[in-house]
């Protein structure tokens, strides 16, 4: 389809490409990325790796186990949600920061 519109409209292909940019190719280039981060850690614990493993407790505290816990006992007290910014943070790890 882009080389159509490329070709109707006589645009430079890299004026295109700058608008719509080749999404198979981004996500090889993310692959690659990945990858390299990989075998540099040479498995390891990194940063990232543990910031994504404490975001995903948080995320199932607040998904699964607040709202047992709430349902079932009231009279807990328990601290207030933050469900917003774990999802914002999961989101943006994940590249789709709002």
């Amino acid at each position: 389809m882009f080389g159509l519109l490329k070709s109707i409209l006589g645009l430079g292909e890299k004026a295109l490409d700058r608008v719509f940019p080749d999404r198979a190719r981004l996500q090889e280039k993310n692959l690659e990325i990945n990858a390299e981060t990989e075998r540099a850690s040479g498995g390891r614990m990194t940063p990232r790796k543990l910031f994504m493993y404490l975001l995903a407790v948080d995320f199932a505290w607040e998904v699964m186990v607040r709202p047992v816990i709430v349902t079932y006992w009231p009279g807990v007290t328990l601290p207030p949600s933050m469900a917003r910014e774990i999802l914002l943070a999961v989101s943006a790890m994940y590249g789709m920061g709002f």
